[in-house]
C-alpha cells in the first residue's frame, strides 16, 4: 500500500469528529503548500505532519489530561518508526506535530511554522465557524451554540496574532473578517442570539 493511502487510513479508522479527521488534515496540508509558494518544502514531510498532526486527540489514541499535540508526536513517532520512516525527516515531522497549536511556538523548521499557521487559520472563517457548530455537544467547551458564538469571537480577536507568516497575516485578517460578518449576521436574525 502506498505510504500516504496508508497515513489517510489511519485517521480514517482511528475515530476521529469529522471537524478533526481527514478533510481537516488535507485542508492543513494544501494551505501550508498555498502560503508557502515560492519556498521549497519537504513535501513528505509536511504532508505527514499534516496527516498526523492530531492523533492525540482521536478516541483510539486520546489520553485524559495528556496536551493533544504531545500526545500526537508521541503517537506519530510510534507509527513512523513502524513505517520505517526516514529517520533524518522524523524530527522535523515531530516538530510540526508539536508544534503546531496556536499556544505554542512555532517550531523550528519551515514545515512547522507552515503547518502551525495553517492549523490556525482553519479555525477562522466560515470553514473554523463550521468546524465550531459541528462541535456543539461533542466538545466539552462547546456545550450550546452560545458556546460556539463565544469561541468564535475569541478565536477572531486572538487568532490573527498567533500567525507567524506574511502569506498567513493576510489571509488571518480576511478570515477574521468573514467571522465578524457571520456573527453580525447571525445577531440581527436571532434578536441578538436571544433566539439561537
Amino acid at each position: 500500500m502506498d505510504f500516504r493511502q496508508e497515513l489517510i487510513d489511519i485517521v480514517d479508522k482511528s475515530g476521529a469528529h469529522p471537524a478533526w479527521g481527514i478533510n481537516h488534515c488535507f485542508r492543513v496540508y494544501h494551505l501550508a503548500k498555498e502560503l508557502s509558494t515560492g519556498l521549497t518544502l519537504d513535501d513528505e514531510v509536511l504532508y505527514t505532519a499534516a496527516m498526523l498532526h492530531d492523533t492525540g486527540k482521536y478516541p483510539i489514541y486520546a489520553l485524559k489530561n495528556i496536551d493533544h499535540a504531545l500526545r500526537s508526536k508521541g503517537v506519530t513517532s510510534n507509527i513512523l518508526q513502524q513505517m520505517m520512516f526516514s529517520p533524518i525527516k522524523l524530527p522535523m515531522v515531530l516538530d510540526a506535530v508539536e508544534n503546531h497549536m496556536y499556544y505554542s511556538e512555532p517550531g523550528r523548521c519551515d514545515e512547522a511554522v507552515y503547518l502551525r499557521d495553517s492549523d490556525i487559520l482553519d479555525n477562522l472563517g466560515n470553514i473554523g465557524l463550521m468546524r465550531l457548530f459541528s462541535l456543539v455537544g461533542q466538545d466539552e467547551l462547546i456545550l450550546t451554540p452560545e458556546n460556539a458564538i463565544d469561541r468564535a469571537r475569541l478565536f477572531a480577536d486572538a487568532l490573527p496574532r498567533k500567525v507567524s507568516t506574511k502569506a498567513g497575516k493576510r489571509l488571518a485578517l480576511k478570515r477574521r473578517e468573514e467571522t465578524f460578518r457571520f456573527l453580525a449576521g447571525i445577531k440581527r436574525q436571532t434578536a441578538e442570539f436571544a433566539w439561537l
